[in-house]
């Protein structure tokens, strides 16, 4: 495992970390994030889908459908298990089955609540966001296992 942290100060320097993250991925990994509500999940999410050449507009939290699929260099499968209220959802909507793609990313937001589906698969990402003291501040914790 490799751990960096980077703090901060605004949005581009988070857009400058995304950029820099998606010109290391070949395809198959899996990239985790947590962090509280509103932190930047989404935003870095869509910072990363636009390195990798998806349309900015087009990248917006699941929520609510649970998946989004994006088509760039990869095939960007964009998951939030915020919602999710049993891990049986996740199987039935085939989780397990996303992971099997080397020309794919999957993205999870919330990932920490569903460990299990994913706490052994490599090559994997795990990102968390937290707030910095200023109002667009932000620590950010980059793990790659």
């Amino acid at each position: 495992m490799k751990t960096e942290t980077f703090h901060v100060k605004n949005e581009a320097e988070t857009i400058k970390i995304a950029e820099n993250l998606a010109q290391t991925l070949k395809g198959g990994e899996l990239i985790l994030f947590d962090g509280d509500l509103g932190a930047g999940k989404t935003f870095f999410t869509g910072a990363l889908c636009e390195a990798l050449g998806v349309e900015r507009r087009s990248v917006s939290s699941p929520t609510f459908v649970i998946m989004k699929k994006y088509q760039g260099k990869f095939t960007v499968y964009h998951w939030d298990f915020y919602r999710v209220s049993d891990i049986d959802e996740l199987y039935i909507a085939d989780f397990p089955e996303y992971l099997k793609s080397d020309n794919s990313i999957t993205i999870v937001e919330w990932a920490s609540m569903f460990r299990e589906c994913w706490e052994n698969y490599q090559p994997r990402i795990e990102i968390s966001i937290a707030f910095g003291n200023g109002n667009d501040e932000r620590e950010i914790r980059v793990s790659r296992f």
